[in-house]
């Protein structure tokens, strides 16, 4: 434990999931589990917002689980400046994560996109080319970083920039680039750095889709080097930045900041690094390691695998001693080899594993390999035997290695199959199920979530929480109501387990506004922006909600009269056949008719005769007792169902005096009577059969009223 103990974090991020935030968040949540500390991650932008996020900052105001948190990392295009001094006022320490915001006043933890395009032009420039285009969304700081770095590295080296060569995106993915014509490019450049890979994706599509090729006809880099860009046809070049690095860096100083630690202001830097590729003119089939200092033997091993290690600029003692692990392991497999005893290839594995996950590059598989084989190649063998005994040792350890990362891609797709099968259920459950209400929240148990909260918005901006949902036995997760700021409950925070980070994401959809959903669960991080099930949750929930909310209008539209407001003759027809059915048959029915209605109608007009019957059906309503019901069953006819046939009587003459009082009706005094027939439920057995009784009872009053 540290400075961080017991502390819980904020995350203010566009989406709470994707290729890009989940990174960032999943090493957000890994570092903050290792200082103590739990984590709450808040979607500022609605479940169903559109996923390209391109420098814009979301109308987001809520102080959503202030209570609870301690202080914030904030995310590019999360919220405005506003807010950020709103959290500034509530004491609450802020380290902005992957962008500036303008604030030159806040720390800032970013990667340095100068050097990484430095380099990437610089490599371009080596590969011959002069005319080197530039496109991305200028108007998003990082971007505008990029360009600037561009600019100034053409000129470092005598090229003048050209302003026809660079082409503003309107957004960071492949859609930002659809305004670029390949076939004009190619008449005007012979490479384009993208500021984003998926910018750069975008150009590597609409180049095949022209007919040309890359990097023959326009060679391409990009920026970020995502998990798909070393897949590519051509591999994608990039800078990678190491966004799990920056992540560990942000926390770090926010807990400092916690613990009391002043933030130094200004922008803390984190070095990115070119990879050259297929798609810049270099071989995809080639490993590119930098030319050994070391002598031959551990040094060089140690050197190799050290490619493997998060920049200099960030290592700490914890990466050094997981490198070292890797090459101690190396080493004794290797000699145990030599001296004929059984080599550890399991803990072998296991250590240089744990150095390949803490960048977990595409290449880094080959790295391994290529360190491996170079160590244990100058080893000396005393004889044939032993060196068919160190070849066989490196070629295991190495089968080892690449087969423990072919079962974790198989989990990975495995979780993959397993999402595609949860939003199947999930919209299942939320959209075709009536049987249930989407606001008992069982139906999270159809997704990866241990635990859940739902906040409906309430009276003054308060929000109505229902009880809480948990996988797994635990204590409750209390409702009620609360501030927005107390959301979600301290149950669920409580109940995140290890490796969990709890989602807030907003329950809105375009107009449609219901509240806040908060689950307890696992980062995605291998799906787009956007798109993690988390944000389909809420999504789907007030898409739900609001399903059943317009079902439930169109069934009493369907049940009611719309003159007078009553239940209608179908309404009375469906309590009917219910209390029919029922074991405990204590009901009565009286059956209305008005007298003198039709005179005033005529007299007066449609118009005022509806006056009339709404005048009447409020006098009804209230003198009827809790539990009883009026419909109105048509023309000037009502029914009234008396939950318990006793005091009919007193009912009935309750009823009369109230209808032949007299109504001021298009501003003229009129008076009417009525007639009233009753039934007690008896034996029958239909609805109409009780209504027919009660109808014959009516004229039978009427008649004798005569």
């Amino acid at each position: 434990m540290g400075a961080g103990d017991g502390a819980v974090i904020g995350v203010l991020s566009p989406f709470v999931g994707g290729a890009y935030y989940g990174t960032i968040l999943a090493g957000i949540s890994a570092a903050a589990a290792a200082a103590g500390s739990r984590t709450v991650a808040v979607q500022t932008l609605d479940a169903a917002a559109d996923m390209a996020v391109n420098g814009g900052t979301p109308t987001f105001t809520a102080p959503v689980a202030w209570d609870h948190i301690a202080g914030f990392v904030v995310l590019a295009d999360a919220v405005t400046g506003d807010y950020l001094d709103r959290l500034h006022a509530a004491g609450k320490p802020v380290v902005l994560l992957g962008h500036r915001a303008g604030r030159p006043d806040l720390t800032a933890v970013v990667a340095d996109n100068g050097a990484g395009v430095r380099d990437a032009v610089t490599h371009l420039v080596e590969h011959g080319h002069r005319r080197i285009a530039f496109t991305g969304y200028v108007a998003a700081s990082d971007i505008a970083e990029r360009h600037h770095a561009y600019t100034g590295t053409l000129l470092a080296h005598g090229i003048e920039p050209d302003p026809a060569l660079f082409l503003p995106a309107t957004d960071n993915l492949e859609s930002g680039v659809a305004g670029v014509d390949p076939r004009a490019l190619r008449n005007t450049a012979t490479a384009i750095v993208a500021a984003t890979d998926r910018n750069a994706m975008g150009l590597l599509t609409a180049l095949t889709a022209a007919g040309f090729a890359c990097p023959d006809d326009l060679a391409i880099t990009g920026f970020d080097d995502i998990e798909v860009a070393a897949y590519l046809n051509p591999s994608l070049a990039s800078v990678r930045q190491p966004l799990t690095v920056m992540a560990a860096r942000a926390v770090d100083l926010l807990l400092r900041a916690v613990a009391g630690a002043p933030l130094p202001p200004g922008a803390q830097r984190v070095p990115t690094a070119f990879v050259p590729r297929g798609s810049c003119g270099c071989s995809d089939s080639v490993l590119r390691l930098p030319p050994p200092v070391a002598d031959p033997g551990p040094a060089r091993l140690t050197e190799r695998l050290a490619v493997l290690l998060p920049p200099d600029a960030v290592r700490t003692g914890e990466h050094l001693t997981v490198l070292a692990k890797a090459v101690d392991s190396v080493v004794d497999l290797a000699g145990a080899a030599a001296a004929g005893r059984p080599p550890d290839h399991a803990g072998a594995t296991a250590a240089l594993l744990a150095l390949y996950a803490l960048q977990a590059q595409p290449e880094g598989m080959r790295i391994v390999a290529r360190a491996v084989q170079e160590y244990v190649q100058q080893v000396p063998a005393a004889d044939v035997a032993t060196a068919r005994r160190l070849d066989g040792c490196v070629q295991e350890l190495i089968l080892a290695v690449v087969r423990v990362r072919q079962v974790a891609n198989f989990g990975d797709r495995w979780r993959l199959r397993s999402t595609v099968g949860a939003h199947y259920d999930l919209s299942m459950a939320l959209l075709y199920n009536r049987q249930s209400d989407p606001r008992d929240l069982g139906w999270l148990s159809v997704t990866p979530a241990t635990a859940g909260s739902l906040g409906l918005w309430g009276a003054q901006g308060r929000l109505d929480v229902t009880d809480g949902w948990r996988r797994h036995p635990g204590p409750a997760i209390g409702g009620g109501t609360l501030e927005v700021r107390a959301f979600p409950p301290a149950g669920l925070i409580e109940a995140a387990g290890p490796g969990e980070t709890v989602f807030v994401v907003p329950a809105k959809v375009n107009a449609s506004d219901r509240g806040l959903l908060a689950v307890a669960g696992v980062v995605e991080s291998q799906v787009e922006d956007g798109r993690e099930l988390v944000n389909q949750c809420a999504a789907l929930l007030t898409v739900g909600l609001d399903l059943r909310e317009q079902e439930e209008r169109l069934r009493r539209a369907a049940l009611s009269d719309p003159l007078t407001g009553l239940p209608n003759r179908a309404a009375l027809v469906e309590t009917l056949s219910r209390a029919v059915r029922a074991p405990d048959r204590r009901f009565a029915v009286l059956f209305l008719d008005l007298d003198g209605f039709k005179q005033v109608n005529d007299r007066l007009g449609h118009a005022a005769g509806d006056e009339l019957l709404v005048y009447v059906a409020e006098r009804i309503r209230r003198s009827l007792r809790t539990g009883d019901m009026a419909a109105r069953f048509g023309g000037d006819e009502f029914v009234v169902f008396l939950a318990e046939a006793e005091h009919l009587d007193g009912i009935a003459d309750r009823l009369r005096a109230s209808i032949v009082a007299p109504y001021t009706v298009a501003g003229q005094l009129v008076r009417i009577g009525v007639s009233i027939g009753c039934t007690p439920c008896d034996d029958r057995a239909t609805a109409d059969e009780i209504l027919s009784a009660a109808d014959a009872a009516m004229y039978q009053a009427k008649t004798a009223a005569r």
